[in-house]
């Protein structure tokens, strides 16, 4: 395994850091569209302590990406311009209007004018940031794009595969939400929140388990027969036992499982395209090893310091929540 093997595995683990944990976080968002004040207390309780830490793993991407792979991220940039800006605008929305919502709603106090406005702003920028993200991977997927940028800067993704894929991301994350919440409400002891989220995160679940189904005829052959199948059986096995736990109600060990459903399917497709940034038209053209090999060290302290970080911070924060 070469340098620049090892660093893409990297940019994996963090692109799986920021799915499952970010996921979340857009799906609690998502689901804050139901306007219900216990279940939007929940949301804050959950989201409070890591809601922005969870970017640190979009970062540490982006990082690995433009230093490891520059030819792949220049190529990436051109092609992905209009969804990436999409999501990147939905992420800097969706943050400003969760503070402003939260300073305009003091507690035990009359909510201020507006923060109903921030509530709905929060709610569909989660919605609007996960589909771009998801049709990106669509796109990429699709063969649609091109690497000087030329396809245009949404039209590719108004295909057929991008489209599945961004309801796909959508539900994937309003899942994994709604299990993570069941679970907290369960301690809380709200058994009625515990109902309505449990059948969210039973629908949900077997909406994203329909659309990943839809989304495979529509992958292009060559894509498909590189598909790792064996992280893809992982997600399905994942995301079936999710939902068989959420039914018995042992939410501790859904919550678990729930992860390795977008978790295994993101891998499947990503050991599908490497090491092609966009199939068939261009490479990721990695670091010089020299280079690669100093990258993967930076990274790997870094992340031997920020992971335990993280676990500590959700400790501490979440104690003190609660």
């Amino acid at each position: 395994m070469t340098a620049s093997d090892l660093l893409a595995l990297l940019v994996l683990a963090g692109l799986t850091a920021y799915t499952v944990l970010g996921g979340a976080d857009f799906g609690a968002g998502l689901w804050d569209l139901t306007r219900s004040r216990r279940q939007r207390d929940l949301v804050v309780r959950a989201m409070g302590p890591v809601w922005e830490a969870n970017h640190v793993w979009l970062i540490f991407v982006l990082i690995a990406l433009f230093s490891g792979f520059p030819g792949g991220f220049a190529v990436l940039s051109r092609s992905l311009t209009g969804p990436l800006s999409i999501a990147l605008l939905g992420i800097v929305l969706r943050g400003a209007a969760f503070a402003f919502r939260q300073y305009g709603a003091p507690h035990g106090g009359p909510p201020v004018r507006g923060t109903a406005l921030w509530g709905r702003i929060f709610a569909v920028s989660s919605l609007i940031t996960p589909f771009a993200f998801g049709a990106a991977a669509g796109g990429i997927t699709g063969g649609t794009l091109r690497a000087d940028g030329s396809a245009g800067l949404l039209r590719p993704f108004l295909a057929p595969l991008p489209l599945a894929s961004g309801l796909l991301a959508v539900a994937a994350c309003a899942f994994i939400a709604a299990v993570y919440l069941t679970t907290d409400a369960y301690r809380s002891g709200e058994s009625e929140l515990v109902a309505r989220l449990r059948a969210r995160a039973l629908a949900s679940g077997l909406l994203a388990g329909a659309l990943a189904l839809l989304a495979l005829p529509l992958l292009p052959d060559a894509f498909a027969d590189r598909l790792a199948w064996p992280a893809v059986a992982v997600s399905v096995v994942s995301g079936g036992l999710a939902l068989e736990l959420m039914r018995r109600g042992w939410f501790g060990l859904a919550r678990v499982a729930a992860a390795g459903a977008p978790a295994g399917l993101l891998c499947g497709w990503a050991l599908a395209l490497y090491p092609w940034a966009l199939p068939g038209y261009a490479m990721l053209s990695p670091a010089p090893p020299a280079t690669a090999g100093l990258i993967v060290g930076v990274l790997t302290a870094g992340l031997l310091l920020v992971v335990p970080s993280y676990v500590f911070m959700i400790r501490v924060l979440r104690a003190d929540a609660d």
